[in-house]
């Protein structure tokens, strides 16, 4: 008789769910990366422009010219704080989200732990099943061989 685990369909959902909520954390970890990258490319803009500002600036600029730089550097500096923002939920979005892929992995976890043990008796089982029948052989080839007294 071949082991069964009676709660298979359960570890397989449990197994599916988890392969779920890995890839849902695969996605906010890629979006995670993504919004880091929008950030420092948003920081080094802004790096980029104050040089080329101060390079104008030591040139000569009118005050129109200044007023220009002044607005569009303070744009960049929204630009780098809503990044900022941005990178703070999503990051807050994958705390979360590791911890439901650890609790699909823990539940599938224990039931594969509790399959462990219940293939493991059922091993036991079989072996003493096994010995008992080789011990039974045994005996009944030594009865035969015993003379008749």
């Amino acid at each position: 008789m071949p082991f069964l685990f009676s709660l298979q369909a359960v570890l397989r959902w449990r197994e599916s769910f988890e392969r779920r909520e890995r890839q849902r954390l695969e996605i906010v970890t890629r979006e995670l990366v993504k919004a880091q990258q929008q950030k420092q490319q948003a920081k080094m803009e802004r790096a980029n422009a104050l040089i080329q500002a101060q390079k104008k600036l030591h040139r000569g600029m009118t005050a129109a010219e200044l007023q220009f730089e002044l607005a569009c550097d303070r744009a960049r500096a929204r630009r780098i704080a809503v990044c900022n923002e941005h990178v703070a939920r999503v990051e807050d979005l994958r705390r979360l989200q590791v911890e439901v892929f650890r609790k699909a992995q823990q539940q599938r976890k224990i039931l594969e732990n509790l399959r462990g043990r219940q293939l493991a008796a059922y091993q036991l089982i079989q072996v003493r099943r096994t010995q008992q029948q080789m011990d039974d052989r045994f005996l009944v080839t030594r009865v035969r061989r015993l003379p008749d007294s």
